[in-house]
């Protein structure tokens, strides 16, 4: 569902985008929709698609994110329109606030462009260097391949059936670890979990992360084809076998590479801001008349 995905950021920034560049159409520019007396051409549509960055345009290339900008562009000039003859247009605190807001933009695209790092930048060895910095960041956790028999046996139950239960799986756990035991048969015949009771009590590939506690405690001490049990868990016993287990790894740098690149760039590009600001500010020094400042503050109260 990409349109839900972008939204937010995209449609936010086009929806603002568009009240610096909406023009006059030309005339004969085709409409590509409607709404009461307000009407989107084929040039606006083109004009916000151009100002934004290369990522933005192929989120949105699709025709159902299309039709969606379209859409919310329709909604903005509707409810601009409407802002503008109530004349909230001329309300000496939108006038600031607009005023601010277009010298913010001006600023966002002249520092993005004096920030941004050479296009060489990182080189190669600078992204071996942080991906050896940073290889617990990308670090695969242990997987394990499970299969469990679970007694259900909620905290909330009696003294009998929590009883009941633990007697159960405690029977079930010396079964299962009987020489020769069929695990995947008397999971299917008494798991109380069963969807995975269907499949022989198989629980697939799980992360060492996402396993419970009570689970992983004793999962990482196990052998392949050990039967673990009964183990309790807030709700219920678990008899656990480990059929197959790999160990934790690191992402190869191939897999992070676009990552690590952009953490550089965005790195350095906060780097070159910072020390392009402090070369302004010293070169021209700043002065604060502080007995204004402290008539204002007196003022203010």
């Amino acid at each position: 569902m990409i349109v839900r995905m972008i939204g937010i950021s995209c449609f936010a920034s086009l929806w603002l985008a568009g009240i610096v560049l909406a023009q006059q159409p030309d005339a004969g520019d085709p409409v590509l929709g409607k709404m009461g007396n307000v009407e989107v051409r084929t040039s606006e549509i083109r004009r916000l698609l151009d100002a934004q960055p290369e990522e933005v345009r192929k989120q949105i290339s699709g025709a159902r994110e299309l039709d969606r900008l379209v859409r919310n562009e329709l909604i903005r000039q509707a409810l601009l329109a409407e802002a503008k003859s109530k004349g909230w247009d001329k309300r000496p605190d939108v006038v600031l606030s607009m005023e601010r807001a277009r010298d913010q933009a001006l600023l966002q695209f002249y520092m993005s462009d004096v920030a941004r790092p050479p296009a060489t930048f990182p080189s190669e060895e600078d992204v071996k260097r942080a991906y050896e910095a940073s290889k617990a960041a990308f670090t695969i956790p242990a997987q394990y391949q499970l299969a469990q028999i679970f007694i259900a046996s909620p905290e909330t139950a009696d003294r009998e059936a929590s009883g009941a239960a633990q007697k159960k799986a405690a029977d079930l756990a010396a079964r299962a670890q009987a020489k020769g035991a069929d695990f995947a048969k008397l999971a299917s015949a008494n798991s109380d979990q069963k969807d995975a009771a269907s499949k022989g009590g198989d629980l697939g590939w799980l992360p060492e992360t996402q396993l419970l506690p009570e689970i992983r405690a004793a999962v990482i001490k196990m052998d392949k084809g050990e039967v673990a049990g009964p183990i309790h868990s807030a709700s219920g016993w678990h008899v656990v076998k480990l059929v197959d287990k790999k160990p934790s790894q690191y992402r190869p740098l191939s897999e992070v590479r676009e990552t690590i690149v952009s953490e550089l760039r965005v790195r350095r590009a906060q780097e070159i801001e910072r020390s392009y600001i402090e070369t302004m500010v010293g070169r021209t020094q700043i002065t604060v008349n502080q007995i204004e400042l402290s008539k204002f503050q007196s003022n203010k109260k």
